[in-house]
């Protein structure tokens, strides 16, 4: 196929679509109401992702060191949890910076705490570990026990299990929402393009007859219908930046005035609109393809 062929299909599918009006409108309407529905899923699933991944890193455990031990032994016992694929990060806090600590949050009463500085602190040295996911807890737990400069370790296990739970259902149902959504999105914009293409039933009709090819007919449509989708992505989710826009302001506003919950931090409207763009770019003009191609065979079988 030569470059003046797809000229004139190119042409043709536009003169098409500023010809039919009424039916382009209803179509890019469809198509973007359809796509803006997906989209603001999508930034939800996604704001909900990151949501559980800061409550997973959140998940600590702080193991105390027996009174006594050198600093050769809790370098040792810090380079080995360090070692460990399911630790991310883990902090020394000296007995002297736990009493300070203890000191600053009981506020005017940490004079009481006065007499217990140097070899009087009763408070050990202690790490706190930071876990990759919920569910290596327990394995990191059952290591540490192990190691003989460690007296104590403190976490909670109904917390650990509570965000595993909680992080896998989010994940499991916001993905589902995502795919039947998406389906549903599919056979809303396909129907619409083919009632595009049923409303020019005569007119394929009357080309037929008169001894035009199948995809010098199919062409035009199938142009129409990657048009129709790009444009009714663009504005979807231009609709659906303004939104989302408008929640960030929102928010801004709701940790001024309630404070601040970092894990409910909403993300940049860049990274969360450029992906979003281009599924509805995808999704829109993969969809006004097939509907295209589908839905004139039929009518081509004259």
């Amino acid at each position: 196929m030569n470059f003046r062929s797809w000229r004139f299909y190119i042409r043709n599918g536009f003169q098409n679509i500023l010809r039919n009006r009424v039916m382009t409108l209803a179509s890019v309407t469809a198509i973007m109401v359809a796509l803006f529905v997906l989209g603001l899923i999508l930034v939800v699933v996604a704001n909900l992702d990151v949501m559980v991944e800061g409550m997973e890193s959140r998940m600590e455990i702080t193991i105390y060191l027996k009174d006594g031990t050198t600093y050769d032994q809790r370098i040792i016992v810090e380079n080995n949890i360090k070692s460990w694929d399911e630790v991310y990060e883990i902090v020394f806090i000296s007995k002297d910076e736990a009493l300070a600590k203890w000191k600053k949050e009981l506020g005017d009463k940490g004079k009481l705490l006065e007499g217990y500085s140097g070899e009087n602190n009763p408070l050990p040295d202690s790490f706190i570990i930071k876990i990759q996911k919920p569910e290596y807890v327990e394995t990191v737990v059952e290591r540490i026990s192990a190691m003989p400069a460690v007296e104590e370790i403190n976490y909670s296990t109904q917390v650990a299990e509570f965000i595993g739970w909680f992080a896998r259902g989010v994940r499991i149902f916001g993905s589902l929402i995502v795919v039947v959504l998406a389906v549903v999105r599919v056979v809303v914009i396909s129907n619409t393009i083919r009632l595009t293409v049923y409303s020019r039933r005569k007119e394929i009709n009357i080309m037929k007859y008169i001894g035009a090819t199948d995809w010098f007919i199919r062409w035009p449509f199938i142009i129409e219908g990657i048009v129709l989708g790009i444009i009714g992505a663009l504005l979807s989710t231009g609709l659906v930046a303004g939104v989302y826009k408008l929640l960030i302001d929102r928010s801004g506003y709701i940790n001024v005035q309630w404070g601040y919950l970092g894990i409910f931090k909403l993300l940049p409207i860049g990274e969360v609109m450029l992906p979003i763009l281009a599924i509805s770019l995808v999704v829109g003009a993969c969809v006004g393809v097939m509907a295209s191609t589908i839905s004139i065979r039929k009518h081509l079988k004259v």
